[in-house]
């Protein structure tokens, strides 16, 4: 349209240059018997037609792009339920597959979501997943035998650890996972810390009728140390959880023994609640908190 602006702009100018000795509109009609005159109306002719036919183009290409994303979407939500079917058996003759395979789909299938809602699907069967792998006891010493975990577990913790980083803060992320994880790698940083220290012994919390449902045990100079493992989302309303956990364990550990709760946020409980519960906190994030695990092991075996 400025091409057709410009031509007709300049081609008006010269017609009606000699309106000393002409009609200006007798030029319009000189130019309107003319071939450019033609030429004209079939370019402007063209560019509507253009304007028509890219306005039908943009139509057709939204058209195509939406049916090629409700493709995309049948054929995630197909293969979704096909793992989900087979991760989660609906009969029970029917055999699952392997945990670790189903995380890793489950990690491919997050990947490729293209809607929160399928980021979610995901999350929910990992959090049904989550408990078949025995994170808590690898690694840690039963009664005095040393834990032997099988291939089938080591490879579904791997798989865990890893869709808990690829999915760190999407709607994908499972807490359920990311608590079993990081349980897993405080009992890793234990059994470390028992290996380099002779004071230190860690032991699993073995299944028997002296069960206080605790994840470990730490026996620190010949002294018990319960030791409760928590995972938190935020560090809102942490110092009393921490108390109820405290207090609920309190009730069944025998008085003698100390108690650790060693946690994903800073809690101290003070001196008078530490006396008076005989129990303490731990911060542990990483392989750079072991040192502070350590002393927290130690002040807790003091705690008498």
């Amino acid at each position: 349209m400025a091409v057709i602006s410009v031509v007709f702009g300049v081609w008006l100018g010269v017609a009606l240059a000699p309106a000393s000795q002409a009609p200006w509109w007798q030029g319009l009609l000189d130019f309107a018997k003319s071939p450019g005159a033609a030429a004209f109306a079939a370019l402007l002719a063209a560019v509507i037609a253009f304007g028509g036919i890219s306005k039908q183009v943009a139509v057709s290409r939204a058209s195509l792009t939406h049916q090629k994303e409700s493709a995309q979407a049948d054929a995630w939500w197909a293969m979704f339920e096909w793992a989900s079917d087979r991760a989660i058996p609906r009969r029970q003759d029917e055999r699952p597959l392997p945990v670790s395979v189903s995380i890793r789909t489950l990690e491919r299938l997050a990947a490729e979501a293209t809607e929160q809602v399928q980021e979610a699907a995901c999350a929910g069967v990992i959090d049904v997943l989550t408990p078949a792998i025995d994170a808590a006891g690898l690694g840690l010493a039963v009664d005095g035998r040393d834990a032997v975990a099988s291939e089938g577990e080591l490879a579904g913790f791997a798989a865990l650890a890893s869709y808990v980083e690829s999915n760190a803060g999407t709607p994908a992320a499972s807490f359920a996972a990311e608590a079993h994880v990081y349980e897993f790698r405080v009992a890793s940083a234990l059994v470390s810390l028992s290996t380099q220290n002779p004071r230190v012994k860690i032991y699993r919390n073995p299944p028997s009728a002296a069960d206080h449902g605790a994840d470990a045990i730490a026996v620190v100079d010949g002294l018990r140390v319960i030791i409760e493992i928590k995972a938190y989302r935020s560090a809102a309303g942490l110092p009393s959880k921490i108390l109820q956990a405290i207090r609920r364990l309190r009730g069944r550990v025998p008085d003698a023994d100390a108690i650790l709760v060693i946690t994903t946020f800073p809690a101290d409980l003070g001196p008078d609640q530490e006396s008076e519960l005989r129990a303490t906190t731990a911060l542990w994030r990483g392989p750079e908190d072991d040192a502070r695990l350590l002393e927290a092991l130690l002040h807790a075996s003091s705690l008498r």
